[in-house]
């Protein structure tokens, strides 16, 4: 059984069905795995928890609220 785990900023459950659907019918297509075995898990995460190219995500949120 395939588990596909997805970190993300907090999303609107109509977002993580929309993921969750194409997720499971890429995956059922390139590798013909049944869509019923298929497990696809968000674990949101605040934006304090992720960070790229050495800066906080907050801080990069915060300078683009700011332009």
């Amino acid at each position: 059984m395939p588990v596909i785990q997805i970190s993300v900023l907090p999303l609107p459950v109509e977002k993580k069905k929309e993921l969750s659907k194409v997720f499971t019918d890429e995956m059922h297509r390139i590798t013909g795995i049944p869509k019923e075995a298929m497990v696809i898990m968000f674990q949101e995460l605040p934006a304090e928890s992720f960070a790229t190219n050495g800066e906080m995500l907050t801080e990069q949120l915060k300078r683009r609220e700011e332009k």
